[in-house]
């Protein structure tokens, strides 16, 4: 299982991936920030978004890697795989702009929703449990961060704490 994380220029229909990160576990989650002035079309910018990520344009064109190189990255490392995200209809969308954008099928790469896939789970061994309980009692004594390297840390740490969880209530 892999999680995957996008920032974005914005929320707009114009808005592009400025970052991505995946990984299978805290250890191999891989980042890159992406120049948006190596691709076409890539100019929508939200002083919004910038509010919730932190990521500067100004950084993007000086430490953003090209866009043609990362999405040939990610389609070796994840096409094929089970691919995961907390928010797949927005991940979905910026996976989609870089990855036609930069020549290749978006259907390659496939993101299911995460939270679908914990819900069942806490269901199987806790039919009264919720999603919502077991994510607030992971947040209590985590902090949310709004960049795409930590989210998918943080993702992955709640998935495991869903795994035990899970493993506590079969016994």
């Amino acid at each position: 299982m892999y999680i995957i994380d996008f920032e974005a220029s914005s929320l707009s229909r114009n808005s592009y991936p400025i970052e991505v990160a995946w990984g299978s576990s805290r250890e191999t989650v891989t980042t890159f920030l992406l120049n948006p002035d190596k691709m076409t079309g890539w100019t929508d910018w939200s002083s919004k978004s910038f509010e919730f990520h932190g990521i500067q344009r100004n950084q993007l064109l000086e430490c953003g890697e090209d866009p043609k190189q990362v999405a040939k990255i990610l389609v070796r490392d994840l096409a094929g795989k089970s691919v995961y995200s907390d928010e797949p209809r927005f991940d979905n969308m910026w996976k989609d702009r870089l990855l036609s954008d930069t020549g290749y099928d978006p259907s390659l790469i496939r993101i299911k929703n995460l939270k679908y896939y914990l819900n069942k789970m806490i269901k199987v061994h806790s039919p009264r449990k919720k999603f919502n309980d077991v994510f607030e009692e992971f947040t209590s004594k985590k902090s949310i961060h709004h960049r795409a390297g930590s989210d998918v840390k943080w993702l992955l740490e709640f998935v495991e704490f869903v795994k035990e969880l899970d493993k506590k209530m079969s016994n």
